[in-house]
Parts: structure tokens; C-alpha cells; sequence
């Protein structure tokens, strides 16, 4: 909508408000993609600094490689502590426990033998085998479940909210400048005024009107507050990949989890020991 009242106000040749218009337009957009750009270098960065290693067998010796340099074909070895670099299927060893719950949700390890696969993102619990890269990056089973979250595609009430206070607007803009079109021309027609002049005129009176209707500032605005709110949110050690996601937070009375290493360190810790004796055993009569 704001971007048609630009292109309206350059028509009628009112450069003041195109500018103005357009000025306001890529300030919002600037904010927008300068926090998500500055959130996807924080997450990049998490990246490197968990970035994982391989011991793969290539020109006949094993070495530690990067994980995100394997190719199918690799052949890698799995052991207890790994995370498992990519899909791999098993091919030597005696036996691999797998903790695959962050993929599958089961609370127990998995056994693997020869022949099965380790997905990728799993940790290795007990054992050590040798498996084969069979799938890398989104071809993972991992990877396919990442893609499939990547691109659902939510409105969220952020956005709902925004295009209903925009149609509105649009429905007000639209039926007043309906409603002083249809007086204007017909005072035009009826003092004979209709010239190229006058429609000229008119057009510029509805645009006016138009434009002040649209709130041009509100992108600005609203991206300003969620920007700062970005940053507030920073400091806590929290990165926002997306602006509208802080709204969406915001508003989460009950949050879901389907286990506790969702949310926790996912292991078993002993703290503040209380010490207790054992009671007496009890005494028999001979």
C-alpha cells in the first residue's frame, strides 16, 4: 500500500511526498536487514565455535578432518563421545549404542550392528564401529526435518495484526476517496470545470488524502521497537534470527516440551548431598 502511494506521488509529480515515502520505506528496510543480518553472523559464529571433527580414513591413513568437509563414500569411525557427523552405514565392528533422542525422542540409546544406519546429530554412548557416509547436509535425516522447519511458512499474530490495522486503513482510504471523487466530479461537471486541469486537481486532492491515510511511519516504527528489543535480548545472551519472533514470545502463556534435555544439559548431575546413617539392624532373641 505505502508502495503504490509512492509510485502514485510520483505520477502526479509530487516529489516532496515521494521521497519522504521512499526514504521511509528503505529505513524499514534497512533496520529489518540489518538485525537479522547481524543475528545470522552471532549464529554463525556459534557455528565455528561448535564445529564438529571427523576421524575419516582417506589416502589410506586416519585423520581428523572437518565434518562439514565429508562427502559420501567417507569412511569414518564412530566412537563412544562422538556426534555423528553424517548418515552412516555401519560396515565393521562389534556393536555402537546411539542416543538418538533429539531426533527420534526415544529416551534410551539404540543399539546399531553392521548393516544399520547412524544419523547424523546423534552421540555415540558405548562401543566403537566404522560406517560409510551414505547422506551429508540437508539429505541427512536431520537435515530433511531441518528443511521442513525452515520452510514452513507461519503468519504470525505479529503480522496478522499489522495487515488487519492495514486493510482497515485501506477500506477507510479507499471508500472516503470514493466518496470525495464522486462530489468533486460531479461539482466539476456541473460548474463545467471538467478540464485535464481540474481531474488533475482532483487526483492530487485523493492522493493527498490517500497517503495521509496510510500510516507510512508505522513499518519504521514498529521495526525500530522489535530492533531495540533485539538488542535488549542480546545482552541476555539471547539471538533473535527473525524480528517478529520476540512478538511471538512474548505472547507464549504455556511452553511444550517433549523432554527435559530440550531445555536442560541433558545429564545427570549430584547436588548438595545429604548424608543419613543406616539404621541398626534389628536384634533377634536366641
Amino acid at each position: 500500500m505505502i508502495e503504490i502511494a509512492a509510485i502514485m506521488s510520483a505520477i502526479a509529480q509530487d516529489y516532496n511526498d515521494f521521497i519522504i515515502i521512499t526514504a521511509l520505506l528503505l529505513f524499514n528496510a534497512g533496520i529489518g536487514f540489518w538485525e537479522e543480518h547481524r543475528a545470522a553472523n552471532a549464529l554463525d559464529a556459534l557455528k565455528k565455535g561448535l564445529a564438529l571433527t571427523a576421524r575419516a580414513k582417506r589416502d589410506g591413513q586416519w585423520g581428523e578432518v572437518p565434518a562439514d568437509s565429508l562427502v559420501p563414500g567417507d569412511v569414518v569411525r564412530l566412537r563412544l563421545g562422538d556426534v555423528i557427523p553424517a548418515d552412516c552405514v555401519l560396515i565393521s565392528g562389534d556393536y555402537l549404542s546411539i542416543d538418538q533422542a533429539a531426533l527420534t525422542g526415544e529416551s534410551l540409546p539404540v543399539s546399531k550392528k553392521v548393516g544399520n544406519v547412524a544419523y547424523s546429530g546423534s552421540v555415540a554412548k558405548q562401543g566403537e564401529m566404522v560406517g560409510i557416509v551414505c547422506c551429508t547436509g540437508s539429505h541427512t535425516f536431520f537435515g530433511k526435518t531441518a528443511s521442513l522447519v525452515a520452510n514452513a511458512s507461519t503468519t504470525s499474530h505479529f503480522q496478522q495484526a499489522v495487515m488487519k490495522i492495514g486493510n482497515f486503513l485501506i477500506l477507510v482510504a479507499l471508500g472516503l476517496c470514493t466518496v470525495l471523487t464522486v462530489v468533486l466530479l460531479q461539482r466539476l461537471i456541473s460548474g463545467d470545470r471538467l478540464t485535464l486541469d481540474g481531474v488533475l486537481g482532483l487526483s492530487k486532492f485523493v492522493l493527498v488524502l490517500a497517503v495521509a491515510a496510510i500510516p507510512v511511519a508505522m513499518p519504521a516504527v514498529l521495526s525500530i521497537t522489535m530492533a531495540l528489543g533485539a538488542l535488549a535480548l542480546s545482552k541476555a545472551k539471547a539471538i533473535v534470527s527473525r524480528l517478529q519472533a520476540i512478538e511471538e514470545m512474548a505472547g507464549v502463556d504455556v511452553l511444550c516440551s517433549d523432554k527435559t534435555g530440550t531445555l536442560t544439559q541433558n545429564r545427570l548431575s549430584v547436588d548438595a548431598p545429604v548424608w543419613s546413617r543406616a539404621p541398626s539392624p534389628p536384634r533377634t532373641a536366641r
